[in-house]
């Protein structure tokens, strides 16, 4: 699978396993960061976007840096490299906070406010004068009462 000389741990399959493994992510961490440089569109990106794609290589390289810092048996806490990390999330997290304010904001439904406000700014008088008018309109249109037949006459006995 590598090309890696074990020597004597080469019967080891645990120890060859985990150090193939290691090699491979390696490899694909390269070929990702080389494709992330050398990407030829970057000017094409809208803003947000190249905002995340820097981001993303910042991340990636300081994260990059601490292993290598760990490895080499400093104590990465005590290196500049924790503080540029918490930077670079703190950015992130900038990011994000505009981004959910840009496209989780609510929406208004101006018809509904439009109820609102016009029910909420009327008063009793206005809402009484207008039913009136609304029916007297309603007496126009409809077709007249028949005549009552009965009348009825009082018996004054003056």
């Amino acid at each position: 699978m590598s090309h890696i000389d074990f020597g004597e741990l080469k019967n080891d399959t645990n120890f060859t396993s985990i150090v193939n493994n290691f090699s491979k992510s390696l490899d694909e961490i390269d070929a990702i960061i080389t494709e992330a440089i050398n990407y030829k569109d970057y000017d094409e990106l809208t803003t947000e976007e190249k905002v995340k794609f820097d981001n993303y290589l910042a991340y990636t390289t300081n994260s990059l840096y601490w292993m290598y810092v760990k490895l080499n048996g400093l104590d990465p806490n005590a290196h500049g490299i924790k503080n540029e990390l918490s930077r670079v999330r703190q950015s992130m997290l900038r990011d994000k906070q505009i981004h959910e304010r840009n496209t989780i904001r609510p929406v208004l439904d101006k018809s509904a406010a439009g109820r609102f406000i016009r029910h909420g700014l009327h008063d009793r008088s206005n809402r009484d004068e207008e039913h009136e008018n609304e029916n007297e309109e309603l007496m126009e249109t409809a077709p007249p009462k028949p005549l009552n037949k009965k009348i009825i006459f009082d018996n004054d006995s003056d």
